[in-house]
């Protein structure tokens, strides 16, 4: 039991130290909010894109893309999002806060804690979890632009416009291909499988840049988060938190646990649906005339809290013996 708290805190532990220096930071006054702006869009334009095509260039994927929980976490990922459409109207009537709720639920920084979880646990890379990251960025970027425009047209303020909205099927197919997050997943894939050999120079430059992605993006979330509003959303705001750090990951796992699956497709299950909201989120739910403010709060408090949780998940499955 020692030997798993042990390991388990030295998986968890750096998230939280780099998350700490980046709340000291801001503090201090050493990290601007302009600065962490800045810093998010070269992640998720630039660094993030390089980081998961550095996941997939290099790997054999034709055996990785048998994986079950591939199939299994985009298939979660739309029951997931049919539950929250479903579930979030009955706590709350604002669209705008509907919107957000909805935004936050469904799209998880599954991105960021995966990778370091897996090296941590295993020691080294996995390719199934690297296929699922895949095919739940797929999901989620396929699903967040017609959900978010369903809810901005439902708000006061954009139903009273006299212009029509600018959504198109055209527009959105448009909008999913220039994604930088689905271009560097796509040109990965294809690489992989064509099996391309890549330069060692390029390669080095690849591997440099997804070595900045975690530190990086772990200060600037500590330096973002921000719970000044929260006392006005506090009930809805734990109600997701706990929804998606809690009740949709031990839903999830009950079959690959039942069907005894893989330990490395169970991380990966892990990885889909015990993150905590995506930074995106907020950007994308300010976009789309959504309470930002709200999913800023879902965004810090479930990154918080994902410390404690993602603990507890890896230490439980450590003590049952479903991981080694």
């Amino acid at each position: 039991m020692l030997e798993n708290l042990r390991v388990t805190f030295s998986i968890v532990f750096p998230f939280l130290a780099y998350m700490t220096i980046g709340s000291f930071l801001k503090r201090i006054g050493a990290i601007t909010d302009d600065f962490a702006a800045q810093a998010n869009r070269l992640l998720a334009n630039v660094l993030l894109p390089v980081n998961i095509f550095n996941s997939l260039y290099n790997k054999d994927l034709s055996t990785a893309l048998q994986t079950p929980a591939a199939l299994y976490s985009a298939a979660g990922i739309l029951v997931l999002t049919a539950v929250l459409v479903w579930l979030v109207p009955r706590w709350e009537k604002d669209p705008a806060k509907q919107g957000a709720m909805v935004h936050c639920g469904f799209r998880s920084n599954s991105m960021l804690f995966a990778l370091p979880i897996a090296n941590g646990i295993f020691g080294y890379e996995v390719p199934e979890i690297v296929i699922v990251l895949a095919a739940v960025v797929l999901v989620n970027n396929v699903e967040t632009v017609p959900l978010m425009e369903y809810y901005r047209g439902k708000t006061p303020a954009y139903a009273g416009r006299q212009e029509k909205s600018s959504f198109s099927l055209k527009g959105m197919v448009l909008g999913w291909l220039r994604t930088p997050l689905l271009i560097g997943m796509l040109i990965g894939a294809a690489w992989g499988l064509l099996r391309i050999p890549l330069p060692e120079p390029c390669a080095k430059v690849v591997s440099g840049l997804s070595g900045v992605v975690v530190p990086l993006a772990f200060v600037v979330l500590g330096a973002r988060l921000d719970f000044g509003h929260l006392k006005a959303n506090r009930r809805n705001v734990m109600r997701m938190v706990v929804f998606k750090l809690v009740i949709a990951p031990a839903l999830f796992l009950i079959w690959p646990i039942a069907a005894h699956w893989s330990q490395e497709n169970i991380v990966a299950v892990l990885a889909a649906f015990g993150a905590p909201a995506a930074i995106i989120a907020y950007a994308m739910t300010e976009y789309y005339e959504c309470d930002a403010d709200m999913a800023g709060e879902i965004i810090s408090l479930s990154s918080a809290l994902s410390m404690i949780t993602i603990f507890l998940w890896i230490f439980g499955m450590k003590q049952f013996g479903l991981i080694s």
